[in-house]
Formats: C-alpha cells, structure tokens, sequence
C-alpha cells in the first residue's frame, strides 16, 4: 500500500496521494489567513510536498 494515500495529510500533494508521484507539485499551496483589514483577506503560502517518492 503507498504511504502516501494513507489519512488528509495537507503536506503531501494531491498526486502524490493518489499514487501519480511522477506528477508531484514539488510545492503546495496553502491557505492561510492573514492580518488584513477584511475577513476576504488571505495569505497564500507554498510549502513542499514530503513525499518520500
């Protein structure tokens, strides 16, 4: 079984997860809120995925 499609785990990517490791992101986005003045206000980070493929 790969490790990878094992839970939700935010830090691997979507094709990692679904076995396609050939079509890593490498870098994953991810969404976080950021001090703004509005609730719309986001800070879109990337972080790299740790798949060990």
């Amino acid at each position: 079984m790969d490790l990878c499609a094992t839970g939700d785990t935010p830090e691997i990517c979507w094709f990692c997860r679904k076995g396609r490791h050939e079509d890593c992101m490498k870098n994953i986005p991810k969404q976080g809120k950021s001090d703004g003045p509005h609730d719309c206000t986001f800070d879109t980070q990337l972080i790299p995925c740790k798949c060990q493929h």
